[in-house]
């Protein structure tokens, strides 16, 4: 009979084990069709809209909102206008916002996929232009991306190609510059009437603050306080610039009540500028938003008070990232050089 069982129970391990096994095999199959599906869908688009020899490749984290699809249609035709003689192809980084997106009938796909098809189509050169705000972790995932595709030999196919790869918005400190006047020709008017007006960044957690990305932050606040006193930056990420850090200066700066404005310091307005910095649509906002923790310290701030515009909304922003990968192609700044590299 212990012989009998012990037969029974060598048969079940027997067959758990090809059923995790065969589970395995699904699931790589699985992966991997939807590897091929990607690609193969990447490479169709490629193949017809290649009209010229160099490839522009815009990279952005991505969003599920409604509203920043039109941003991302609007940045996308603004750096068209600006380089009629190359291809520009759009990607996410964001695999939740890609396999969201799908879902609601909108295709993105990421940096990679286009990398492999413009290697593939036989263009000579890819621009690669970040539409990220800082330099910190989602800029350095890009770069990553790059360098491991013309590093790790297994896409010959891209070996000869020439790449240039624009930095983000807030790449430098004119860039800083550039971008508070820009956002204080909007609000110029505001400030001067004593309305003060709050920017919410994202931010990197301290452990993943790659290229110390935060500091554009502190810096941008230093800017804007330069052309008025009723300007202040935080983010929904960085340490010790939160909601409640930004509050503390505002009345260490006697501003201890009064109508406040909030605005994304972000690409595109999406869930940040929806329920982190708005807190929903309703008369009170929720818990936690920067609207309800304005309003609980004392100040005035009403559901219309959030402007609900992104980065990318503002043509004369979008001109900044525009630049950046210009300047890389007028001082042939190349990120890899095959013609250099056979000198």
């Amino acid at each position: 009979m212990k012989q009998f069982r012990f037969m029974m129970m060598t048969a079940l391990v027997a067959v758990m084990s090809l059923s995790a096994v065969s589970c395995s095999d699904d699931d790589d199959d699985v992966a991997k069709s939807n590897h091929d599906k990607k690609m193969e869908a990447v490479t169709a688009e490629v193949q017809a809209n290649k009209k010229h020899d160099t490839a522009l490749l815009l990279v952005t984290f991505g969003s599920t909102w409604d509203a920043p699809q039109t941003t991302f249609n609007n940045m996308k035709a603004q750096f068209a206008s600006k380089f009629p003689n190359m291809d520009i192809y759009f990607s996410f980084t964001s695999e939740i916002c890609m396999t969201r997106c799908a879902a609601k009938g909108w295709n993105y796909y990421a940096p990679s996929f286009y990398l492999e098809a413009i290697g593939l189509a036989g263009y000579k050169t890819v621009c690669v232009q970040s539409l990220h705000v800082i330099p910190g972790e989602e800029f350095l995932r890009v770069q990553n991306v790059v360098k491991d595709f013309h590093n790790d030999g297994e896409h010959p196919e891209f070996a000869n190609v020439k790449v240039y790869l624009g930095g983000p918005l807030l790449e430098t400190e004119e860039d800083v510059t550039n971008v508070a006047k820009i956002l204080h020709e909007t609000y110029k008017s505001k400030v001067e009437s004593n309305n003060i007006v709050t920017f919410m960044g994202h931010g990197n957690p301290e452990n993943y603050n790659y290229g110390n990305g935060n500091s554009r932050y502190t810096m941008m606040e230093a800017e804007l306080q330069k052309l008025n006193s009723n300007y202040f930056v935080a983010t929904v990420d960085m340490e010790d610039n939160y909601i409640d850090d930004m509050i503390s200066r505002m009345q260490e700066a006697n501003k201890k009540s009064g109508n406040v404005i909030c605005h994304p310091l972000m690409s595109i307005a999406g869930d940040h500028a929806n329920n982190d910095m708005k807190g929903g649509v309703g008369a009170t906002a929720e818990e936690g938003s920067w609207r309800y923790e304005l309003s609980k310290a004392g100040y005035t701030c009403p559901l219309a008070n959030c402007d609900i515009k992104g980065l990318g909304d503002y043509s004369k922003i979008v001109s900044v990232w525009v630049s950046h990968i210009e300047k890389k192609i007028a001082d042939n700044d190349a990120m890899y050089d095959p013609d250099a590299e056979e000198e």
